[in-house]
């Protein structure tokens, strides 16, 4: 399963977030190898978060969150309704990985909400 960057819509593998893309960082194997048995509220630390963003990663409140990721264009800036959804999802689901992630694959990367119609009372 993928989520979405919020800035520039690259899929990204849940299983790579979860796993791999701390490999990406500067930390020592033994520490990104430790990284992976942290809990959720823990792989998000600052010393973390800092490490991320130099290997082009920036997360919400979730490591499944990604709101600038390595593909981004450098003066992108982060969509302000898909962040405002992937957060409140976070919020909502927060320890529920699997169910944020469905959350987040179900609103999709460019998922277009209706328009009310005028005609039927709304």
């Amino acid at each position: 399963m993928d989520v979405h960057c919020t800035t520039c819509g690259e899929p990204w593998d849940v299983y790579h977030l979860r796993h791999d893309a701390i490999y990406e960082t500067d930390l020592s194997p033994a520490e990104a190898k430790a990284w992976t048995a942290l809990s959720p509220q823990l792989k998000l630390l600052d010393r973390y978060r800092e490490k991320f963003k130099a290997a082009g990663f920036e997360f919400g409140g979730s490591i499944l969150n990604v709101t600038r990721c390595p593909a981004c264009p450098k003066d992108a800036k982060p969509d302000p309704d898909k962040a405002a959804l992937k957060a409140g999802i976070v919020e909502l689901l927060g320890d529920d990985e699997d169910a944020m992630v469905d959350a987040m694959e179900a609103s999709g990367p460019e998922r277009k909400w209706p328009t009310p119609r005028r005609d039927c009372g709304v």
